[in-house]
């Protein structure tokens, strides 16, 4: 990663901190493939894909939407935050993001990662 991405991707941070956990939040990125959600969580993200995809993605068919695709939909970046320990799941559509938070009681890391070289 060069120091541009790597700036852009700080300052792409710094905003959905302060707009979803406030302007001291600290977030860490995480890989989706590391955290297990509720299916009370998956079937917040499926309504909220929906209602993304309603407004902003003429001509897609929110109707039959899977609960894997909804989750693949809010998967783009995944933070966690320090002070509250919930996530924030984060949807690129266009030029904007869409960010879901979900509590920490609706979600834990994966217990085997496997093996890290």
């Amino acid at each position: 990663m060069s120091y541009r991405e790597y700036s852009e991707a700080s300052e792409e941070r710094g905003k959905i901190a302060q707009v979803m956990a406030g302007e001291n939040a600290t977030l860490h990125e995480l890989d989706f493939q590391d955290v297990a959600i509720s299916t009370n969580a998956v079937r917040t993200l499926k309504k909220a894909a929906v209602a993304v995809m309603q407004r902003f993605m003429p001509g897609s068919r929110p109707d039959k939407l899977t609960n894997s695709q909804a989750i693949a939909f809010f998967i783009d970046r995944v933070f966690w935050d320090q002070d509250t320990k919930g996530l924030i799941l984060c949807a690129d559509v266009a030029d904007r993001s869409f960010c879901i938070p979900i509590p920490r009681e609706h979600w834990h890391m994966k217990a085997d990662l496997g093996t890290i070289q």
